[in-house]
């Protein structure tokens, strides 16, 4: 009895100790915690869109700005590479400004600009009540990226036939915010965002957010 003893606890002090799992509870109430305090952020970005039909791939870097203020988001993505384009969300109006070709494209958001506001920063300061109330929320497992330990939300648009039809976040464990999106068109087409640099809560300047345009743009409605 003693030798079989001595064999069970050599064997259980043999065997590894699985890491424990996060389950959907711990990841939203991580998000929940830094939505209290969230006011910005500034991160580099990366964006990857692929078109399966014609199996292109179009890859665009640059940084995204964000802000909230009240009811009014302040959002702002500048592409550097391969060429530059920056957008522009502010005050509720929609600006997408080309400076090679002078042109900027503007559209008023009404009361879309949350609905905007809430996909192109689309983990950052959300609470795990505005996710629930636009999708169904479930985990999809976790995956190592950039090594950080990242928490996969999967999430399927509560109003169908839109142009999303699901998205996977991955959502840092330690920091309760995104290190990359993937949004999924009902075609397949898909496109991810990366984030990389995170700064939460950086005092962002008014100049951020002004779109300096010049006197010749052409101005056009979308």
């Amino acid at each position: 009895m003693r030798s079989k003893f001595l064999y069970l606890v050599c064997l259980l002090w043999l065997t590894p100790t699985l890491p424990a799992q996060t389950n959907l509870e711990q990841v939203l109430s991580k998000m929940d915690e830094v939505s209290k305090t969230f006011h910005s952020v500034e991160t580099n970005l990366e964006r990857t869109k692929m078109t399966l039909l014609v199996n292109d791939k179009d890859v665009a870097s640059g940084k995204l700005f964000y802000m909230r203020s009240g009811k009014e988001p302040r959002l702002k993505v500048e592409i550097e590479k391969p060429g530059q384009q920056i957008v522009l969300i502010d005050k509720g109006k929609l600006q997408i400004f080309s400076p090679k070709i002078k042109q900027v494209q503007e559209a008023t958001l009404g009361n879309h600009a949350n609905a905007v506001e809430q996909f192109m920063a689309l983990g950052f300061g959300q609470s795990s009540q505005d996710l629930k109330k636009n999708y169904q929320v479930s985990l999809g497992g976790e995956e190592v990226l950039d090594g950080k330990k990242t928490a996969m939300l999967d999430l399927t648009p509560k109003t169908p036939g839109g142009i999303i039809k699901a998205v996977r976040i991955w959502i840092d464990e330690k920091q309760g915010v995104s290190v990359q999106v993937k949004a999924i068109e009902p075609s397949g087409d898909y496109t991810i965002f990366r984030y990389s640099s995170v700064k939460l809560n950086a005092a962002l300047p008014d100049s951020i957010f002004e779109l300096k345009l010049p006197k010749d743009v052409h101005v056009s409605k979308l």
